[in-house]
């Protein structure tokens, strides 16, 4: 078409030789207007000539400015598309339909502590799991989505930790039906939620085990007593040790209601201005007759000019009573010795209650504060405990904004030190 209207313009000129020296000026033109579009995409408004190069040169200034269009939304999509990823807590790969690594987020390379970029990589080189290869490989194959649970142990500074990721995958298809473009792949981590579901399964048992005790004892004896019993001497030591177990049954009981309102927050705290010596006191006033059962002592160092700080007694009495009371069961005997001390540091009022006893082996003081923790298992129940004493001092102290720590050497005896602040926020 244009060829031919070249050929009308020619005969209507009449000289060839000026159309064509003309003409390959304005070719020249164009020449340089193309190259300047490809270096900057500028070009000239009004160049001059025949028409069908007035067109030429408007349809390359469209091209141009849809050029610069498109440049800018590919733009702006692929900043957003980064601010995504970057955003999500979920770990995001995508991979090609050789298994070849194309994309990732920062996420993922958080998740998996990868020392160096993942990009144009294989997933196998990468990861070095068959299961992540796997789901991959399939939602590839069968173009449906994949989903599968990972363990896999993050190195974590000098140590590995074990976690927990649920995988899924999804094929991306080209537009061509026979075959899959890539897959993308969604690491969410969900080891909290493993680790919550084992501590409940945990408290579970424990909770059957510590009831199934003292029920078995009651039950055995309360069979016995029905069938006839013995004399009257065998019947009594048989009520007192139903009634002890009985005991036991309530305090576990107690307990576990105590710690469910303080982990669940719906036992409000009354905070008030009071003195925490007069508490100390209180709770050695409480277990006066046990001290001098076990002929122990129990020496108060508390002094005057000790600020009054702001706490609820009620907890924090309860808190000092049971870590005296562990203190006085797991000491000697008879003639324990537990010190009780109190003293003022900066903006908190720093309590300790100390003991004599065989101190706590080093394996066993990070978990001395867990649910049920017993460091001597058989000992703790033979003296009455639930195993829940150290836990409800764990959750009452953080309540008042405080902290609870152990200082400890086998066969040394061993020191609770609770801080709790003056002022509450």
């Amino acid at each position: 078409m244009i060829l031919g209207l070249l050929i009308v313009c020619v005969v209507g000129l009449g000289t060839l030789g000026v159309l064509l020296v003309s003409l390959w000026r304005h070719l020249q033109f164009l020449r340089r207007e193309v190259r300047r579009l490809v270096g900057d995409g500028a070009l000239s408004h009004a160049p001059p000539g025949p028409r069908i190069v007035r067109e030429i040169h408007r349809d390359l200034r469209e091209i141009a400015r849809r050029q610069q269009e498109i440049a800018r939304r590919i733009a702006e999509e692929d900043f957003s598309l980064r601010a995504i990823l970057t955003s999500m807590v979920e770990g995001v790969l995508i991979a090609d339909g050789n298994m070849q690594i194309r994309l990732v987020n920062e996420r993922l390379r958080h998740m998996f502590s990868l020392p160096k970029s993942p990009m144009d990589r294989t997933v196998m080189e990468v990861f070095r799991n068959h299961l992540v290869h796997q789901v991959i490989r399939e939602a590839l194959d069968t173009g449906k989505p994949q989903s599968a649970e990972l363990q896999a142990e993050i190195r974590d500074g000098d140590r590995f930790q074990l976690k927990h990721f649920q995988v899924t995958s999804v094929s991306l298809r080209s537009s061509g039906p026979e075959s899959a473009a890539g897959a993308l792949v969604i690491f969410h981590d969900i080891s909290q939620i493993r680790s919550l579901e084992a501590v409940r399964k945990e408290f579970v048992a424990n909770v059957s085990h510590e009831l199934r005790t003292p029920l078995s004892i009651i039950t055995g004896y309360l069979e016995t007593l029905i069938d006839g019993g013995g004399d009257p001497e065998t019947n009594s030591r048989f009520l007192r040790t139903m009634h002890k177990h009985a005991q036991r049954l309530n305090m576990l009981i107690e307990d576990l209601l105590t710690l469910s309102q303080l982990e669940s927050k719906k036992g409000t705290l009354h905070f008030q201005a009071a003195d925490i010596g007069e508490s100390i006191s209180r709770v050695r006033e409480q277990l006066d007759a046990r001290i001098r059962e076990t002929r122990s002592t129990v020496t108060l160092t508390i002094p005057e000019a000790l600020p009054r700080i702001e706490f609820d007694a009620f907890r924090v009495e309860q808190a000092l009573y049971n870590l005296m009371d562990n203190a006085l069961k797991h000491s000697a005997k008879s003639g324990a010795e537990v010190c009780v001390a109190a003293r003022a540091e900066e903006s908190a009022v720093i309590v300790t209650v100390s003991d004599n006893g065989v101190g706590i082996p080093l394996s066993d003081q990070p978990h001395i504060f867990e649910r049920f923790y017993r460091v001597h298992k058989d000992r703790s129940r033979d003296a009455g405990g639930t195993g829940l004493g150290l836990s409800i001092v764990k959750h009452i102290v953080q309540a008042h904004g405080g902290s609870i720590s152990i200082q400890s050497v086998p066969g040394a005896g061993a020191k609770f030190i609770m801080t709790l602040p003056i002022r509450q926020n």
